[in-house]
């Protein structure tokens, strides 16, 4: 494979990207006849030009699997092929054998593709001819029906068939700009319509005018036609056909609502549509809401509860409003979960772009990830997919080493770059790890000097090259690649997740591997916790993190040169004071404070966990509740050692501690 072809599949990669969201989104929209049959062409497009690009580049395998594709498409644009569940499957399924054999390299062996290219073509040869076709025929002029291509008599059919009505326009335009007023007409019809077809022409007698005849179809009366479009000079407009009654169905619209933005008095019509839109903003406001009303029947329980007696009658309320609480608790964690979708998507996007990289840059590298199976805010998961990329495809680049230069090392010839998603505290973090050259702060030194960020004889120490590799602008290679080189990798990834308020950390080791990690805050989130004060200031602990609370014992304190110690079941713990890790002023007492036993896990850069216990002191220990973590905006990675914050039961605000993060102070 050549340069030339490994640059067009990283084209075609990104090409595929956009089909795959775009029949996401004509899974949402299929109930809408107009939206589908914009979804359609588009992918239609998208995977013409994908097969124009393969067989230009002498990549056959991709050029015979979007072919295929292509046909199936063209046959749901011309309506011999239903968009049902199946169909939208198989589109899924031939979009990941394109990404598949993009990375996988695997262009001559058609044998694996055999199934698909069956089904495809069972799918796209199945004759589905519209029983509206022969009505639609008889009422208008023939001339217009003989005109139109077979997509436009489907789409016209659609058309009528949701309760359009059918117009004919007529104008003409200057030849020295008629393309400019064309589209300016085109875009007042598309606001209100679809335009079914476009016939230019030019008349003997005025060469210098072109005229226009457009087949146009809205669900308007003509006043409404023609006073949308009175700016306009020299246009006439006259009904073609008028619009069919929505209760009669065609055959390509079974099993989905005809379209959204109608009211129907047949449920039967909408009997298939399952899927609804929603913005994020609304279903925050909806969990909002949620959490206001179980806080306020939480306190308003709480002191209805407080005089009651032991007997049958008050112990079955005490009941009641325990299921009342925990049925709030479940709705409000099912709502939140309306906002989760697995990553597993985007940590798959980030290995297709690994190996398309890889590919174009002649290395050997397996690729691993771990951590499908984790599910993250639906924001946060569109904010980094582009960051994470970019941090594979510079571990591809920068990091992993080519093949001779790795063997002088005494490594092995295949780099290793791990893709690991996790979580911790309701925080979800992302990792790149590679086991390349990893960063040298020699070579750092070297470029900034080049690029006059330092003077000569300058020499970096690790801190500062870490820092430096997210200046905008920097870079450490002297020419520009298919992947990287032009100094806007970092800084962009860094941008991108701190306005969602996360951080980018980076740990390396010269010759041994870097890794670059995405830590991400909770946007909403329930979460049992320990409520604690400091300072006359309420705080919250992750409840995971707690092993046990007591009061102060001063006979469990010894004394050691490094300062007092906790001996619980004869173990010397470390003793921490909240006091000091938060900057407060010191207790001016110990008597009546608390004492929390914390198990805390310690992460080692090769991403093994080893675990601590400490003893951590605080003024006082509240209760332990349930509580909704929200996070703190686009600065909140500023906020070091804090994971969110929440409500409490008495209306003030707490944040919620990073308990594990502020002991590496």
């Amino acid at each position: 494979m050549n340069q030339s072809q490994r640059l067009v599949l990283s084209e075609i990669e990104e090409r595929v990207e956009r089909i795959f969201a775009v029949v996401e989104e004509l899974r949402v929209s299929r109930g809408n006849a107009k939206s589908r049959r914009e979804l359609v062409d588009s992918v239609f497009r998208a995977v013409h030009s994908v097969k124009g690009s393969a067989s230009a580049s002498g990549l056959d395998t991709l050029a015979k699997i979007a072919h295929e594709f292509e046909s199936l498409l063209q046959s749901l644009r011309l309506g011999r092929a239903r968009l049902d569940e199946e169909v939208l499957q198989t589109l899924e399924t031939a979009a990941q054998a394109l990404l598949d054999t993009c990375g996988a390299g695997d262009f001559e062996n058609q044998r694996s593709h055999d199934a698909l290219f069956a089904r495809l073509q069972q799918l796209s040869t199945t004759d589905r001819k519209s029983a509206d076709s022969e009505t639609i025929l008889q009422s208008m002029p023939s001339d217009i029906w003989q005109s139109l291509g077979q997509s436009e008599k489907h789409s016209l059919e659609e058309s009528i068939h949701e309760g359009a009505h059918l117009y004919l326009i007529a104008t003409n335009f200057d030849i020295s700009d008629f393309d400019q007023q064309f589209q300016r007409l085109k875009d007042k019809l598309l606001e209100t319509g679809e335009v079914i077809s476009t016939s230019p022409s030019v008349d003997s007698e005025h060469p210098q005018k072109i005229n226009f005849r457009i087949l146009f179809a809205r669900d308007a009366n003509l006043e409404q036609v023609r006073a949308t479009l009175e700016e306009i000079p020299d246009l006439s407009v006259s009904e073609v056909l008028a619009s069919r009654p929505p209760t009669l169905k065609t055959s390509t619209d079974e099993g989905f609502p005809l379209n959204n933005n109608r009211s129907f008095n047949n449920p039967s019509e909408v009997e298939g549509s399952n899927l609804i839109r929603i913005t994020l903003e609304d279903l925050d406001h909806l969990i909002s809401s949620a959490h206001k009303l179980f806080h306020k029947t939480s306190t308003c329980l709480d002191l209805a509860l407080e005089n009651l007696s032991d007997n049958p009658i008050d112990k079955e309320l005490q009941s009641d409003a325990a299921e009342i609480c925990n049925s709030f608790i479940e709705l409000a964690a099912e709502i939140i979960n309306l906002r989760m979708v697995p990553i597993e998507r985007i940590l798959q996007r980030a290995l297709r772009s690994g190996r398309v990289a890889a590919g174009a840059a002649g290395k050997e590298i397996d690729f691993v990830v771990t951590g499908r199976d984790v599910l993250i805010d639906k924001a946060l998961g569109d904010a980094i997919a582009d960051p994470l990329i970019q941090l594979v495809r510079n571990a591809v680049d920068h990091g992993i080493e080519s093949a001779t230069e790795r063997s002088l090392t005494a490594k092995s010839e295949r780099g290793s770059i791990l893709i690991e998603a996790s979580t911790r505290l309701g925080q979800i973090s992302v990792r790149v790890v590679d086991d390349g050259r990893g960063i040298d702060p020699a070579v750092i030194s070297k470029a900034a000097i080049r690029l006059a960020v330092t003077t000569e004889g300058s020499l970096l120490d690790m801190q500062q090259s870490l820092r430096l590799i997210f200046r905008p602008g920097f870079s450490t290679a002297t020419s520009v690649s298919g992947i990287s080189g032009r100094g806007v990798g970092l800084d962009v990834v860094e941008t991108a997740v701190e306005q969602v308020g996360g951080e980018v950390v980076v740990d390396s080791s010269p010759g041994v591997g870097s890794t670059f990690g995405i830590r991400l805050p909770v946007t909403f989130g329930l979460q049992q916790v320990v409520h604690i004060s400091c300072a006359n200031q309420p705080y919250l602990l992750d409840k995971t993190l707690i092993v046990s609370c007591r009061d102060i014992d001063d006979r469990e304190f010894e004394a050691t040169e490094s300062g007092k110690v906790l001996r619980v079941d004869d173990e010397l713990l470390p003793l921490v004071d909240l006091h000091q890790l938060l900057g407060r002023p010191p207790a001016e007492s110990e008597r009546g404070r608390g004492l929390l036993v914390c198990q805390i896990a310690r992460e080692a850069s090769d991403g093994t966990n080893s675990f601590e216990r400490i003893g951590l002191l605080v003024d006082a220990i509240k209760e332990t509740q349930q509580v909704l973590v929200r996070n703190l905006g686009s600065r909140g990675a500023r906020w070091f050692g804090v994971a969110g914050a929440a409500e409490l039961r008495d209306g003030r605000v707490a944040l919620l501690l990073d308990l594990p993060r502020l002991l590496t102070l």
